[in-house]
């Protein structure tokens, strides 16, 4: 149940905002209140639900500071942990993350959203393979709570599949050559193309400077403007559709 609902709301058929009357969907869903209880509880530890002072709850609306931070830890963080993984990638590792993306690419062709995220996270997980294992924990956590902001992407960006597909497959190549810095760009980059881009749809006069500022410490490059590169290229994207 808990993971029926969990998909309703991240896939938009249970979009932000909308009430969850517990009597409805437990009559709905032809189960009593306890479990349906347990399936809320889990829903709002997760930040997907909130309660409201009447015991009714309601789906959460976008949270821009979380999606902000979400990102911005994970460019930093997910960065630091490619720097220490690609220098010992072995060669069945690196065969390991090309069938990830064989099966991504498979996925996308079908339009199946959800084994191409299965796929993206055990991806963003390989890249981080040779971290400590306090690193590798909190990388994994952030990847699981950022799922709502990802499939925002999926949905409301055409071509988004085949635009993540190339940036993972440059991220890969920059691996297979053991480029370290030319992978940590890519990721980084990658990582603040998703964040800026929902923004851009959900939130457009909203400055991310969290996103922008954790860029430029990994890769240490604005633009003239103080924009970062990837905020500039993720604007440019979004005008052209």
């Amino acid at each position: 149940m808990h993971a029926y609902l969990r998909q309703r709301i991240l896939d938009g058929t249970l979009p932000p905002g909308t009430a969850l009357s517990q009597l409805q969907l437990a009559h709905q869903l032809g189960v009593s209140r306890t479990p349906l209880r347990e399936a809320l509880r889990l829903l709002q530890e997760e930040r997907l639900v909130l309660a409201e002072h009447n015991h009714r709850m309601r789906v959460a609306d976008i949270n821009l500071e979380e999606l902000e931070s979400l990102y911005a830890s994970r460019i930093v963080l997910e960065s630091l942990a490619l720097a220490l993984t690609v220098p010992r990638l072995s060669q069945s590792e690196l065969d390991a993350l090309n069938q990830e993306l064989d099966a991504m690419h498979a996925a996308s062709i079908e339009r199946d959203a959800d084994t191409w995220e299965r796929g993206n996270r055990r991806f963003h997980a390989l890249l981080a393979l040779h971290a400590q294992d306090r690193i590798r924990e909190t990388i994994h956590r952030s990847i699981d709570a950022s799922e709502r902001y990802r499939r925002i992407k999926l949905r409301t960006i055409p071509h988004a599949l085949e635009i993540a597909e190339a940036e993972h497959k440059d991220i890969l190549a920059a691996c297979c050559e053991r480029n370290s810095d030319a992978a940590v760009e890519r990721l980084a980059r990658h990582l603040a193309r998703t964040a800026l881009t929902v923004i851009a749809q959900v939130a457009p006069e909203h400055e991310p400077t969290a996103v922008r500022t954790a860029l430029r410490l990994v890769t240490g490059k604005l633009n003239s403007s103080g924009q970062s590169n990837a905020g500039r290229d993720s604007s440019e994207r979004t005008r052209t559709r």
